[in-house]
């Protein structure tokens, strides 16, 4: 036998011992959902991560929405509106900005998308369960990604 075939036969018996059928039932390890508030997810699931990715102009259109014409005047009021941002705002405002910065990082080209183990979008939907169904189509190879 020569290293070509011996070679041949090692890498059969590789893909043979460490093959694994792809379970396209198989729920993704990951979802996110990259939206906006005009477009809000349906069939919400636990595993899922939701980023609203205009919460932060929307919070600047709410912060500057009747600020008085003078620059100095409307700097104190703004600042105090900023003092009054609770908690649950300040989430908000986090989760909008790690979507922004992990839409930027998938390449994603607009919104909605729904990202399926940071490898499968879905552009346009905000409906999970019909995601999920065109993702299990996709890994069984019924669709193109």
């Amino acid at each position: 036998m020569n290293t070509r075939n011996a070679l041949r036969l090692l890498s059969t018996c590789f893909v043979v011992l460490f093959y694994q059928p792809v379970d396209a039932s198989e729920l993704p390890g990951s979802i996110e959902v990259f939206t906006d508030s005009f477009h809000p997810v349906q069939s919400d699931a636990d595993a899922t991560s939701v980023y609203v990715i205009d919460r932060i102009d929307r919070l600047q259109q709410e912060l500057s929405n009747g600020l008085p014409a003078d620059p100095d005047t409307a700097k104190q009021v703004a600042l105090r509106h900023l003092q009054r941002v609770d908690a649950r705002l300040s989430g908000e405002l986090e989760t909008a900005a790690t979507g922004l910065v992990k839409a930027m990082q998938y390449g994603l080209d607009g919104h909605p998308a729904i990202v399926f183990d940071g490898k499968f979008v879905v552009y346009g939907m905000t409906d999970l369960v019909a995601a999920t169904e065109l993702y299990r189509e996709w890994r069984a190879g019924v669709r193109r990604p």
